[in-house]
């Protein structure tokens, strides 16, 4: 007895069977664009490629290829010239608009697509050639590794529809010929992908690849390169977030060393530390801010430290006067100038009590060694230096 279940079976085959090549869906207009590959001159091979796959799925391809001859009578006839003028239309609207006015309308699809496959397919030969020129300059020149091999792809795919593998037509071929073949064109490709990788990046992994006995699957190979892409990407992003960091360090131990190089200096003129004899004031000048103080070298780093200071209160003289008087502050640390208050040391700043002029001493030291805690910039005497 046929159940239910059978009949619905038996009716579904029916209608695929029934699918003609003339029938047309409600989604199915003149305006449609079955792929998006634009043919542009140079791409028929691609573009010929999706017509025929976007047509066969449609059971339209007949066609375009002259299998589906038209009909004499009616009213297959009316059915015929529909489908045909619905696919001139889908072919014209995938070709580009300058490159569509250049080509001859014609009503029938099979002489337009006759007629773009004699004026824009290139011969085997050529193309052949081509493709294999192609191949031979792919190289990756800093391409992702994504686009390096869909771009190889693209070539390898192409060139094999020109160079087929003879396939055997006995039918009685036991040696798994075929396999063969293709197992040896895809070592042929795996060579051609490693050989054009960036060496400089990717050569420790190239080498581990072609040591692997038997050679890996290309798949493999592919997927261990963009393993080692994404490892190489994180390393120089490690990279780059560390350069600030390791700059700022060594600017600080630069600075520090030339001071401490800057303290050792002692001046051939006057036997003093923190200058050489280029820049010393007995043999190139005193400054204005130096005062009434005595200009024959006999006083002490305390009574010099002072007049620096005074060099800074006054102000106005200059940047120059400025850094040098932080400059000899900075190299003398520690020389004991708390306390000790001349009288030439007052000249800048008249009308100070001996405890005013101690408060001020007090508050220029404790600051400069909360400054020297901190020192690790560049030199003072450096164009960058901020006073």
């Amino acid at each position: 007895m046929e159940t239910k279940s059978d009949t619905s079976k038996v009716s579904d085959e029916h209608v695929k069977n029934q699918i003609s090549p003339y029938y047309l869906s409600a989604s199915d207009n003149p305006g449609n664009i079955i792929t998006q590959v634009q043919l542009k001159g140079d791409n028929y091979d691609e573009w010929a490629r999706a017509i025929r796959t976007a047509l066969r799925a449609k059971k339209k391809f007949g066609f375009v290829d002259g299998s589906m001859k038209e009909p004499a009578k009616e009213p297959e006839l009316d059915d015929w010239w529909t489908v045909n003028s619905m696919i001139v239309s889908w072919i014209l609207n995938t070709i580009e608009p300058t490159l569509r006015s250049t080509i001859t309308h014609m009503e029938v699809a099979k002489k337009l697509w006759d007629d773009i496959k004699e004026r824009f397919s290139v011969g085997n030969g050529p193309r052949v050639h081509q493709l294999k020129s192609e191949l031979a300059e792919c190289k990756q020149r800093g391409m992702t590794i994504l686009s390096y091999y869909g771009k190889l792809k693209l070539i390898w795919e192409e060139l094999a529809n020109y160079e087929q593998y003879p396939i055997c037509s006995c039918g009685g071929c036991t040696c798994e010929l075929e396999a063969k073949l293709n197992k040896k064109r895809e070592e042929e490709r795996l060579h051609q992908f490693l050989m054009g990788l960036d060496d400089t990046i990717y050569g420790s992994v190239h080498s581990n690849i072609l040591s692997t006995d038997p050679l890996p699957p290309l798949n493999r190979a592919y997927s261990l390169v963009v393993q080692e892409e994404r490892v190489q990407t994180i390393t120089r992003g490690k990279e780059g977030r560390g350069e600030p960091v390791a700059f700022a360090v060594q600017g600080g131990v630069k600075g520090q060393i030339e001071i401490r190089e800057k303290s050792s200096v002692i001046c051939k003129h006057c036997r003093k530390t923190g200058h050489d004899a280029d820049s010393c004031f007995q043999l190139i000048g005193y400054p204005e801010w130096w005062g009434d103080r005595s200009r024959t070298g006999g006083r002490g780093a305390g009574r010099g430290q002072g007049g620096q200071r005074q060099g800074i209160a006054q102000g106005g003289k200059g940047r120059g006067s400025q850094i040098k008087a932080n400059a000899a502050h900075v190299t003398s640390e520690g020389s004991g100038i708390q306390g000790h208050v001349l009288d030439a040391d007052k000249t800048g700043l008249k009308g100070l009590s001996n405890e005013q002029w101690s408060m001020l001493l007090n508050l220029l030291n404790a600051q400069t060694e909360k400054n020297q805690e901190k020192l690790n910039g560049p030199h003072f005497e450096d164009a960058d230096w901020c006073g």
